[in-house]
């Protein structure tokens, strides 16, 4: 009778492991095809007054796909094709769709470069989509583009023309607008990382069709929409202008509702004050640092697996003086500790109060370290450890670091504290 349920339990296993396969293969045959067009290299779109929009996913072809490639994603399509830390960022997309190199495997600062694999400043050399543009009129066409970056190692690309690609083309830079689709076109230097505006652009010799290009500087890149103008100083707005075409475009994606989000503790008093800055925790990098991701709002540690956590990001604000509140989570079972260090330097360690509630986000689990001076560019470090009360282990949870005009960080923290972490 036993061998019977060991037998009957081997094939339950084997079955079970050839369905993963089977799944394995369907999300793999699935995610090529997102790499392939949905427009045939006959779809061409126009210039007229000086202006043409592209949508991202209508490339009529890739090239350089050795080692990384262009996927689409939209509201059922996401691709399996390796590493890929964050989710879909489908919402607020223009037509409901982007595509975004993969797989992703430098996330952070302190992951692996490797040239010509997951960076490339080389442009042309790895994963280049194609798009088809009539100029009716030649000149100097500034590049915009709309994007979403999560981090520093996900803002860069290359843009070309004709197989051809001009330095001004080179290392289109984003810094701002981080997580969330952002139009950008500034070019990035060796003195100025964050990019020179009017910078980026292409030169229109000759009237006709050209073959427009973009390639991979950093992967992970999302990329969700172009625009090339002869206007200097024209900047787009929201999903930028229609795109038009010599034949008819594919439907228009299915929509994807907004996110329904309740303001916590820490957004209310982080958008208190117009002036206000943040970094939410879930803006540091988590991969590597032992914090995971504890719902939508904290990071925190395992105490099963770490007792100790450390990530970094870099201040990307206004050099100034700042008020700086540290919004931690009091818990029930005992008492986090936290360090914060600029550059390196350690500027005060914390402590939130024991919770009579599982877990609390408000006033009395906030720091304030009061007139520090911060430059952009800055090494922002969080460091936590978990603490108990002799039977259960806290979690080291936080929700980010505010960054208020000197004297104000007082003033923004009386609001209603909050339990959830979601």
């Amino acid at each position: 009778m036993n061998k019977l349920k060991q037998i009957r339990s081997i094939k339950k296993k084997q079955i079970l492991f050839l369905m993963l396969i089977g799944v394995s293969y369907i999300l793999k045959a699935q995610s090529k095809k997102l790499i392939e067009p949905i427009v045939s290299e006959s779809v061409i779109f126009e210039e007229k007054s000086g202006i043409v929009a592209v949508e991202a996913e209508f490339f009529y072809k890739q090239s350089k796909t050795d080692v990384r490639q262009w996927y689409r994603a939209s509201k059922f399509e996401e691709a399996n094709a390796g590493r890929d830390a964050d989710t879909l960022h489908v919402y607020g997309a223009s037509n409901n769709a982007y595509i975004e190199v993969l797989p992703d495997t430098r996330i952070t600062h302190d992951d692996a470069l490797v040239k010509g694999n997951n960076f490339s400043d080389v442009p042309g050399a790895v994963a280049t989509v194609h798009y088809k543009v009539k100029f009716n009129s030649p000149g100097r066409y500034y590049v915009w583009a709309r994007v979403f970056s999560t981090g520093s190692e996900d803002n860069g690309i290359h843009v070309g023309l004709n197989d051809e690609w001009p330095e001004s083309g080179q290392r289109m830079q984003w810094c701002e607008g981080k997580n969330k689709w952002t139009w950008a076109s500034k070019q990035r230097t060796k003195e100025i990382h964050c990019g020179i505006p009017h910078d980026i652009y292409l030169d229109i010799k000759k009237a006709g069709v050209h073959d427009i290009q973009f390639s991979m500087r950093e992967d992970g890149f999302e990329f969700d929409k172009f625009i090339l103008t002869t206007d200097k100083f024209y900047i787009p707005k929201g999903k930028g202008t229609t795109v038009k075409a010599n034949k008819t475009l594919p439907k228009p994606y299915p929509t994807v509702a907004a996110p329904v989000i309740k303001k916590n503790y820490f957004k209310t008093i982080a958008t208190a004050l117009p002036d206000n800055k943040w970094i939410a925790s879930q803006e540091f990098p988590a991969l590597g640092t032992d914090f995971y991701k504890n719902g939508n709002n904290w990071m925190a540690i395992n105490p099963k697996t770490h007792k100790k956590a450390i990530s970094s990001t870099a201040f990307q604000f206004k050099s100034g003086v700042y008020d700086i509140v540290f919004v931690g989570v009091a818990e029930s079972d005992g008492s986090s500790t936290f360090q914060l260090s600029i550059n390196g330097k350690l500027l005060g360690t914390y402590q939130p109060q024991i919770s009579g509630y599982m877990f609390e986000e408000g006033k009395n689990s906030t720091k304030i370290w009061k007139k520090v001076k911060l430059n952009k560019g800055d090494k922002i470090t969080v460091k936590a450890k978990v603490g108990t009360d002799g039977k259960e282990f806290t979690r080291g949870r936080w929700a980010g670091i505010i960054f208020t005009p000197s004297g104000k960080g007082k003033k923004i923290l009386d609001a209603p504290s909050t339990y959830s972490q979601n």
